[in-house]
């Protein structure tokens, strides 16, 4: 179960729950479990697509026509957070009781606890790269906002190479990083932008596993032999990936 017991938790006393999307992977982080449970206790959702400056203008278009009511921030630009802290403190006053509360789910690492940061600057929400930091419940005030941070959470059919591209869990830490850090090569190429030739200065190579050697090369990670170190290549893609570094803008 993991923090599933706390994340229940949050929906059950929360009056609105956000739901916060990584918007370069909107149809893989948007948590399909924690909708239908929500949807079952009939409580208001708020969708928040973040990290919105690592994509292009294009996507988000796309975004927006698809998810109307939603709201489209990035954590570490500090982008459209105003507008989101301003509509919720606007629905607090409106509110028929003496706060609002706000509970804040999504996957792990995906930026939960920077934007409650930022939304109250006296929270000091813990804040790590690595996924699993929130490991509790807890309650932070903001005027007549009563916000719950929770653990990340993933649903539980999800696929083990997702995992690694959600940044749900530490590269280190996954049994077969060369298949995660494939499909993030794979998942890029389709996107059809040359991301990852531009970002490691690369040339544009056939196949995916040729571009991933490619890499390896270009990063000098190399073994006895001068054969490409494929997992030393791989964590490097996929911390790379789940930081941010690489955008797909």
């Amino acid at each position: 179960m993991g923090f599933w017991p706390a994340v229940l938790n949050v929906l059950r006393n929360s009056d609105i729950v956000l739901l916060l999307v990584d918007a370069r992977m909107p149809e893989m982080t948007r948590n399909s479990e924690i909708i239908e449970k929500v949807e079952k206790m009939k409580k208001r959702l708020i969708i928040v697509f973040n990290k919105t400056d690592l994509v292009s203008n294009k996507e988000i278009k796309g975004l927006k026509k698809k998810y109307h009511s939603a709201y489209f921030i990035s954590g570490t630009k500090k982008i459209g957070i105003n507008k989101l802290k301003n509509d919720l403190t606007n629905l607090s006053e409106n509110w028929n009781s003496q706060s609002l509360r706000l509970g804040f789910v999504g996957y792990p690492n995906v930026g939960k606890s920077t934007m409650i940061n930022l939304i109250a600057p006296k929270a000091k929400a813990k804040v790590s790269p690595v996924s699993g930091t929130t490991k509790k419940t807890q309650w932070i005030r903001e005027g007549k906002l009563r916000i719950m941070d929770s653990p990340g959470v993933i649903p539980f059919g999800d696929r083990k190479v997702q995992l690694g591209m959600t940044a749900a869990k530490d590269p280190h830490k996954i049994k077969n990083p060369e298949k995660v850090a494939l499909r993030i090569i794979e998942f890029l190429r389709k996107k059809g932008t040359k991301t990852l030739e531009k970002f490691y200065k690369v040339k544009e190579q056939k196949t995916d596993q040729d571009l991933f050697n490619e890499i390896g090369i270009k990063m000098k990670y190399l073994i006895k032999g001068g054969e490409v170190d494929e997992n030393r290549t791989a964590i490097k893609i996929i911390r790379d990936w789940q930081s941010g570094k690489i955008s797909l803008r």
